[in-house]
């Protein structure tokens, strides 16, 4: 880095800053004292770090909490020169925690379709909670290696790779990635990005974009990379204009159009990304086929499914594993190709299961932006949320009876059941805040 060494180690040793992003199919979360990112819609960084645990909007989706850099990709995909009236189909291939999905998902139209990917079981339900948060039905997650994808071939408009990486855009956040960073590691992570590249490069259509990013520095991993896919697979630079006045480092190579995010220039982490696309030639169709004929469930069930939500869009019905499942009808032929290939951990929304003729209905469902506004709900005071949100003794004066949804500002946190003299709180237990709170 030349000079700007001193400035780049100097700068790694300060706290990091934070920021959030607000889901635009939630509003009502509100900040002070903020800064906007410049490079992504909704997006805020904060003065001071704020204790997100007892704000109940971040539990009901309103918004997400993530490093600025990397809400590049927010730019970056809404300025992809492609024809935007189409619909398309994009795949995030490294996808946990959820960041850049839900980052996606806030692009999209509801007739594009965002598969979620994620081959670690842990992190893919994080991923899965997160995305949960956000609401939205035209979203399948998944949980597989990239080589799995292999009979997708031209399925993809936009693949999203994050790639796992050594780790230095990190060294201002988490001291413990100095510890583990080595010259082998960095090898170990090229090998491996190229891998990943290999495995899924044919899913993407002639045409399609690869957004390839890591928060690293080094060359190896980012530039280096980007010139082996280049003249192993024809991929092609796309320029992302971005205003001069934004401190983004260009390419450290002259053949490699890419933005550099360094924490001496930007009050974010570290971030390499890159656009990338792939000559047009013959897409190839897939014989797309209908949901297996054994996950359908009855007539009688869907009536019921059908009434827990919004009248203005047909839903596809099935079961996976007990669990209700509902996609937006448009997506039936996408959604079906998937499951016949993939594992498919969640698609569209998760109703439940149902106990007879009964709906069981999930904490997906509950925190869905397809609810239905006949639902039966009780808005709780900030107080009163955080006791639902810690399964803390909740007591509220209301005559309602049976399954109503807790909101707080008007979103829903949850389920609770309404007895004549109690209710029963359906928060799952792994979302429930342990920390204690003390009750004014």
């Amino acid at each position: 880095m030349g000079e700007a060494s001193e400035f780049f180690l100097d700068s790694i040793q300060q706290p990091a800053s934070t920021s959030v992003r607000l889901n635009p199919n939630k509003p009502g979360a509100q900040f002070e004292n903020t800064t906007a990112v410049p490079w992504c819609n909704l997006a805020y960084t904060l003065a001071e770090r704020p204790e997100f645990i007892f704000d109940p909007l971040i539990h009901a989706g309103a918004y997400y909490v993530q490093e600025s850099s990397s809400m590049f990709l927010d730019h970056v995909f809404r300025n992809l020169p492609h024809d935007s009236t189409k619909p398309i189909k994009v795949l995030d291939l490294c996808a946990a925690p959820g960041g850049k999905s839900t980052l996606i998902n806030s692009c999209l139209k509801p007739n594009d379709l965002l598969v979620s990917n994620e081959i670690i079981k842990a992190r893919a339900s994080i991923l899965e909670e997160n995305l949960m948060k956000w609401g939205q039905p035209n979203t399948v997650i998944t949980q597989n290696d990239p080589k799995d994808f292999a009979p997708l071939k031209h399925f993809f408009d936009v693949i999203v790779i994050d790639a796992p990486c050594s780790g230095e855009g990190l060294f201002r956040r988490d001291k413990n990635a100095m510890n583990e960073w080595s010259l082998s590691n960095v090898a170990l992570c090229e090998a491996r990005q190229q891998r990943i590249v290999a495995d899924v490069i044919d899913c993407l259509k002639p045409g399609g974009f690869l957004i390839y990013s890591t928060c690293t520095y080094n060359l190896n991993e980012n530039e280096y990379n980007v010139r082996w896919m280049k003249q192993t697979f024809g991929l092609q630079n796309v320029s992302i204009p971005i205003p001069e006045t934004w401190p983004i480092a260009p390419s450290l190579m002259d053949d490699v159009v890419a933005y550099r995010f360094l924490p001496h220039k930007v009050s974010g982490e570290g971030l390499f990304m890159v656009c990338l696309q792939k000559p047009e030639a013959e897409v190839i169709e897939h014989r797309f086929k209908p949901i297996p004929s054994k996950t359908k469930i009855n007539q009688t069930q869907v009536e019921v499914l059908n009434s827990w939500m919004k009248d203005d869009e047909q839903y596809l019905w099935f079961d996976v594993g007990m669990h209700m499942m509902g996609v937006p009808m448009q997506h039936e032929r996408s959604v079906g190709l998937l499951i016949r290939h993939l594992y498919v951990k969640n698609a569209g929304v998760n109703m439940g299961s149902f106990a007879g003729k009964e709906l069981i209905p999930s904490h997906h469902l509950a925190l869905s932006n397809c609810l239905s506004q006949s639902i039966q709900c009780i808005d709780l005071t900030k107080e009163d949320a955080i006791r639902y949100l810690r399964k803390d003794v909740l007591q509220l004066a209301s005559n309602a009876k049976g399954w109503t949804a807790l909101t707080y500002q008007n979103l829903p946190l949850g389920w609770a059941k309404m007895l004549p003299n109690r209710l029963n709180n359906y928060l799952p237990a792994n979302l429930r805040i342990l920390k204690e709170y003390k009750y004014s």
